[in-house]
């Protein structure tokens, strides 16, 4: 589901790219382009054209300018985990049913492929639950969307929540257009409800195949087609071994889909080491690691529960500049070409997650020395954005080398930073 395509990618992204161009985006733009050989003849094209032919290419491509909607619904949620960088609260003005069905509507009409919805709470606690379902199903738009799974294991939640049991809870799930990733971080019920910050009461487990699996998610394995259905990990000290051991097999054998993560150093995680795994547990869960959306920032939207643009998922609306834009009563697609911050970061595919609020800490960083293991992530981002005088922030990956062969004022130079940049 989760799938984009070299061309969708290309198509979406080259309208974009006209459609800011045409707004004066030129420098961006060209940035993002320079150094990319695939795209070197389409910005040759753009600035040959007129103003009238920038926008005429912008409103062809409008239609399929979104590869897939990412939404968070709420911000409340029953578990606590503690490498979570949310704050667990519902917050003012959260998005309303009518308002979220116009985005999503909007959404359906630039192309989306899917919403995608990550949190920031738990999205089942949502007021609007069904209606967003339901709203889906109208527009022919799946939902692929990560919970913690509590409330599908939990007969007092369930019928508090839903007036349903866990039982009729996933049997109606299933009629709808819904992809689920549910939290599963330990075969050990005792750490995961540690790990989740919960009573271990409020988040019972059972057994498939002699295997311990929490109960909400055995439930969805009962009566959930198995395609619609995978396991989030967000792997740290404490479960790394197990998800080598048995989270992954145990959902490779049953065809469920995996979404494996590092945590993200954002929020109340910030420079907290405690969590990151030893050297020899990356190493072992490095070649498990999922693929970022990083990569798809040119051709995706992010909402917040509030309705503001912002230019990544981990990115917390109180990190947001003044000038936000919220999306409620506006042309969508109007807003994500003209608002600054969004275009000036649609390009930069790099883990703004970590380096926005290393930024504003204004901070310099040496990743070795704040965090045991470097973030997938962060050893991605490239040379132009490690350039102090670029306005980044100053990076010191790593020793390997006293050379800078790249002349980028990376330390170590190539050898040590391996990404993408305008020079290779």
């Amino acid at each position: 589901m989760q799938q984009i395509s070299e061309t969708t990618w290309m198509r979406a992204t080259a309208g974009n790219i006209a459609a800011d161009y045409a707004q004066g985006y030129t420098d961006v733009v060209a940035g993002f382009m320079r150094g990319r050989p695939t795209w070197r003849a389409f910005h040759d094209s753009l600035k040959s054209a007129s103003q009238a032919e920038l926008q005429e290419l912008a409103a062809s491509r409008r239609p399929e300018s979104l590869a897939f909607l990412v939404l968070m619904m709420t911000g409340v949620c029953n578990a606590d985990c503690g490498v979570c960088f949310t704050d667990r609260k519902r917050k003012p003005k959260e998005l309303n049913a009518d308002e979220r069905d116009d985005l999503l509507a909007q959404a359906a009409a630039l192309g989306a492929q899917y919403v995608y919805v990550p949190g920031e709470g738990e999205p089942t606690l949502d007021k609007g639950w069904w209606r967003f379902l339901e709203t889906c199903r109208e527009l022919d738009l799946p939902a692929v969307v990560f919970t913690n799974g509590m409330i599908f294991g939990d007969e007092d939640l369930c019928r508090r929540t839903w007036g349903l049991t866990p039982l009729e809870a996933a049997k109606k799930i299933s009629e709808y257009p819904v992809y689920l990733y549910s939290k599963y971080w330990t075969p050990d019920s005792a750490l995961a409800a540690r790990l989740l910050g919960v009573p271990e009461r409020r988040h019972q487990y059972g057994q498939v195949d002699g295997v311990p699996v929490p109960l909400g998610l055995q439930t969805l394995m009962e009566y959930v087609p198995r395609e619609r259905i995978g396991i989030e990990i967000c792997v740290e000290r404490r479960n790394a071994d197990s998800v080598i051991d048995t989270l992954v097999p145990f959902a490779r054998k049953h065809g469920l889909a995996q979404l494996v993560e590092m945590m993200q150093h954002n929020g109340r995680t910030f420079g907290d080491p405690s969590y990151d795994m030893t050297d020899a547990q990356a190493d072992a869960v490095a070649p498990l690691l999922s693929a970022t959306s990083c990569t798809l920032g040119t051709c995706k939207a992010v909402v917040t529960v509030q309705g503001y643009l912002s230019p990544r998922i981990a990115v917390l609306e109180s990190q947001l500049p003044d000038d936000r834009r919220r999306v409620v009563g506006q042309d969508f697609y109007r807003l994500l070409h003209e608002t600054p911050y969004i275009v000036e970061r649609r390009y930069n595919l790099a883990c703004l997650c970590e380096t926005i609020p290393a930024e504003l800490a204004g901070e310099k960083i040496d990743i070795r020395e704040v965090y045991n293991v470097t973030p997938p992530a962060l050893a991605r981002v490239t040379a132009v954005e490690l350039e102090p005088e670029a306005g980044g922030v100053a990076v010191k990956i790593a020793q390997a080398q006293d050379a800078d062969p790249g002349g980028c004022g990376v330390k170590g130079g190539c050898a040590a930073c391996s990404a993408l940049c305008s020079q290779h």
